[in-house]
């Protein structure tokens, strides 16, 4: 389907307005459309062909048809990254990951123990750091709380899709006789660059306390633990899972700017539709997002409303989960074009590498 005259008008539009906008960045999207353009006519005239013969090609040419859909799907991605103006979020590198166990007591303790392994093997995966922060683990294997800083090439971009509710459907370890549904709670928090550009050092208060719980008789003896509080706002922080008082210090430093920043991204995400409707960056995180059912062996993603089948291999979070993450953050995209083309305030984004027009 060729560009619509009111699309093109303002395609050029944005062309003769966008400040520094390199020849070269035009050129690389001329590209890409006149191929997304070729292909779409090779698919047209392939199914055409298709409808004409016998069933003897069928099978070549319905492999066909896969290469060049996937390839449309592919050009379509890099044209909207293209265009898309890309914000700070989109490419910040830092975050906080927090699973909680929901309802359904030690099952939901050993459901969020297995999405803590998954977003762990994830970020291998993705080639990011992984690094726990605070970890309330419980009897047989199970999990009641993480919080995890991961870091990485835009590692809150694509993890703050898996904000929310995740429900598991199946028979638990601990009751043989019937199924159980149980949920956990997943928080991605921006963590910015520099700590201190969010928390300034004048503008908290610090209190150190002895720590309780196990950790030998340096716990018991010093004030290992402290509380950080933001003087402005009233935000509290409480860290001891450290034995020195430094390194925990510093984790209250980051959880607090973390909370901050937030707060922040929180009243962005708001006023996008796009980013409401996939529950981006929710505040109350009592959205259902995702269900898990072992039993049927299917996986739903509810605001795609789309599923799949193979729940154990998402869950080893590799390529079938990235692949989930994908189509959540391609669907956020073209809603947040949309919302861009018809609001006027189209820009281009530039590739950092492209010189500007002199």
């Amino acid at each position: 389907m060729s560009p619509s005259y009111t699309q093109t008008w303002r395609l050029n539009d944005a062309r003769n307005s966008a400040d520094g906008a390199s020849a070269s960045y035009w050129q690389n999207l001329l590209t890409l459309s006149k191929e997304f353009f070729v292909r779409q006519d090779e698919l047209a005239q392939l199914n055409a062909f298709m409808s004409e013969n016998d069933t003897e090609l069928e099978t070549m040419a319905q492999n066909e048809r896969l290469l060049l859909e996937s390839e449309l799907n592919n050009l379509a991605r890099n044209i909207v990254d293209a265009v898309m103006p890309r914000t700070e979020l989109d490419v910040l590198s830092k975050c906080q990951l927090e699973v909680t166990a929901g309802v359904g007591g030690m099952e939901a303790m050993l459901f969020t123990s297995e999405l803590v392994e998954m977003y762990r093997n994830f970020a291998a995966f993705k080639g990011w750091t992984w690094n726990v922060m605070e970890q309330d683990n419980v009897q047989l294997g199970g999990v009641r709380s993480a919080l995890i800083a991961v870091s990485g090439d835009e590692a809150y971009g694509r993890l703050r899709f898996e904000a929310g509710v995740h429900r598991v459907q199946r028979m638990p370890v601990t009751d043989k006789t019937r199924m159980h549904t149980s949920t956990a709670s997943v928080s991605v928090l921006p963590e910015p660059e520099k700590v201190d550009s969010y928390v300034p050092s004048n503008s908290v208060k610090i209190e150190t306390m002895r720590a309780s719980g196990p950790g030998g008789q340096n716990v018991n003896k010093r004030s290992t633990a402290v509380r950080v509080t933001h003087k402005s706002s009233g935000i509290s922080v409480h860290c001891m899972d450290e034995r020195f008082q430094h390194l925990n210090i510093q984790i209250a430093f980051r959880r607090l700017a973390a909370i901050l920043m937030q707060e922040k991204t929180d009243r962005i995400y708001e006023k996008s539709a796009a980013a409401r409707k996939l529950q981006v960056g929710s505040k109350a995180r009592a959205e259902k997002v995702r269900t898990y059912n072992f039993k049927d062996d299917r996986i739903t993603d509810h605001r795609l409303k789309k599923s799949w089948s193979r729940v154990a291999d998402v869950m080893r979070g590799g390529h079938e989960l990235d692949a989930i993450i994908s189509e959540l953050s391609d669907h956020y995209k073209r809603g947040r074009l949309e919302e861009i083309i018809e609001s006027n305030s189209f820009k281009p984004a530039l590739s950092c590498s492209s010189a500007p027009a002199t």
